[in-house]
């Protein structure tokens, strides 16, 4: 038997981090969008080998889905995944901050519930909370927890987001920690569940009116840095008309998005800007930009 799974990543259209817990993780609150990535996984059930493939992106450390197969491994039996050759074929930068790495796991535990025939698999939130909701199959997404409660939200949203990758990365870990620093000191306040639910559903609806947003909330700009490269994203966003523009996650990655009757239009504005007047690369700390039409 030969899969190929189709990846996905998402966007926090909103991302509040509302308090901290007793065992150290936070909990917060998020409007989640997923969205078809250019990745995809391939797994080959016939050739008697097992082995992992990784092109496009070099991966530092444990890939996750050699976590994925273990989980799969430890909940079924070692007998239920049969030895697979598996090819990544990546495309996203790491620790950009829209959960790609998530997306792939998730894409292998879809190919696994094809080969056993549909069903859930319990406990994939300790693949992590992006996990769950990338394998979920919801579009858009409520997410409380630490990110693995969701609440479905009907419908989708016709825009196109375009997504640029710096030259750097952001640790989820060294995020929060910052985030948690900067509110030791009184330089913020979280909001509550509620008031992140309320703020959330505002957002949503703004977007689906095609109303400009303009900056997304997410409490982790507070500690993003490059204040210099990320205030350049945004005019350069600004000015190509964009409805919204945000952090990925915690980042490093920004996004922006765009009505699609006027995508067209806006994106020479947008391209130019980051090109500068001369027709050379402006932001030369740019290493990909991403367009999802």
């Amino acid at each position: 038997m030969f899969f190929i799974g189709t990846c996905f990543i998402k966007l926090n259209l909103t991302l509040r981090v509302t308090s901290r817990r007793k065992d150290g993780y936070h909990d917060i609150f998020s409007l989640f969008w997923r969205l078809r990535s250019p990745e995809t996984i391939e797994a080959d059930f016939d050739s008697g080998h097992e082995g992992l493939e990784v092109t496009g992106v070099d991966i530092q450390g444990e890939n996750i889905l050699t976590r994925v197969f273990r989980h799969i491994r430890g909940v079924y039996g070692e007998d239920a995944l049969p030895p697979a050759r598996v090819r990544l074929h990546k495309h996203i930068p790491t620790g950009s901050g829209v959960g790609a790495g998530s997306g792939n796991a998730a894409a292998f535990l879809r190919v696994f519930r094809a080969l056993r025939g549909g069903g859930p698999i319990p406990g994939i939130s300790s693949l992590g909370a992006d996990v769950v909701f990338l394998a979920s199959g919801h579009s858009l997404a409520l997410a409380s927890g630490i990110g693995d409660l969701l609440e479905s939200v009907s419908g989708d949203l016709r825009l196109v987001p375009v997504i640029f990758f710096p030259g750097w990365s952001v640790g989820t870990f060294y995020a929060y920690r910052a985030l948690d620093e900067i509110r030791a000191s009184g330089g913020a306040d979280a909001l509550s569940a509620d008031e992140a639910r309320d703020e959330a559903l505002s957002v949503l609806s703004l977007l689906r009116r095609g109303e400009r947003v303009g900056m997304l909330p997410n409490d982790f700009v507070l500690c993003a840095g490059h204040d210099d490269e990320y205030t350049a994203l945004r005019g350069a966003a600004y000015s190509a008309g964009a409805l919204a523009w945000g952090l990925c996650g915690s980042g490093g990655a920004f996004f922006a998005l765009f009505r699609p009757d006027d995508f067209g239009d806006c994106m020479p504005v947008m391209f130019d800007a980051i090109r500068g007047k001369d027709g050379k690369k402006k932001f030369q700390w740019l290493q990909q930009i991403l367009v999802l039409e």
